[in-house]
């Protein structure tokens, strides 16, 4: 089988596991890309490893997707919609295995080996990074997550899209973060992650649950991501 038979194969195997859509970048473009500069990269990928990025719709309708809960006491927590990501990528794996194709599933904690996920859906042709630092999607504006999934073989990758939703619009996101985190002169993470990091602080704090400590739940802003006015006209 081809490289690129290979990776079309799999980007199907994706879809047809709950992916809204899938796309293949070379881990060594990835990987050595200037977002990556001066991060502690997985030490067990080189030139073989290719990177499917698994990307799924979040409609504004179904806002329970990105709500985010940790127990408390834990540094790392989960969300709806990342969970429904992770179980894509194990099924890929598991696939994967079955084929003699190694593989393991790919975080978004870059500081704990994993990749940038905006990064990776670029270079796999799943969209482009528009003027509110979100990446837009041909098909659902920002209003998509993403997970990657390292894959064991040199896959031909998917083509970067030229597209510029954000040429002619007159970009509302720029003027509704509550935190002024967001303008015509950029972006600033560290704004963001006040934000962020005071709507954890003031969740919801779930009760215990049987063996489950008590939980609180977040429900993080996503003013610039709601008012992108980008509805999804790019012809592929």
């Amino acid at each position: 089988m081809s490289r690129t038979d290979l990776r079309d194969q799999i980007i199907c195997k994706a879809g047809e596991f709950g992916a809204d859509d899938a796309g293949v970048c070379l881990a060594s473009e990835l990987l050595s890309g200037p977002a990556h500069s001066g991060s502690d990269l997985p030490g067990d990928v080189d030139d073989r490893h290719s990177v499917l990025v698994i990307a799924l719709s979040h409609p504004p309708d179904q806002p329970e997707l990105d709500y985010f809960i940790r127990k408390d006491g834990f540094r790392f927590g989960n969300s709806k919609g990342n969970r429904r990501l992770m179980d894509i990528s194990d099924r890929v794996g598991r696939w994967l295995k079955v084929e003699g194709i190694a593989s393991r599933d790919l975080h978004y904690y870059v500081e704990h080996g994993g990749v940038f996920l905006k990064d990776a859906a670029v270079l796999a042709g799943l969209g482009t990074v528009g003027k509110n630092n979100l990446l837009i999607h041909p098909g659902f504006g920002p209003r998509v997550r993403f997970r990657a999934h390292l894959v064991g073989a040199s896959l031909t990758p998917s083509t970067p899209l030229e597209f510029d939703p954000c040429l002619d619009c007159r970009k509302p996101c720029l003027g509704v973060c509550p935190e002024k985190a967001l303008d015509h002169r950029g972006y600033w993470t560290e704004k963001c992650q006040v934000r962020l990091d005071r709507e954890f602080e003031e969740g919801v704090l779930r009760p215990a649950e049987g063996e489950n400590p008590p939980a609180r739940e977040a429900r993080y802003c996503r003013e610039c991501e709601l008012a992108c006015s980008y509805t999804g006209s790019y012809e592929l």
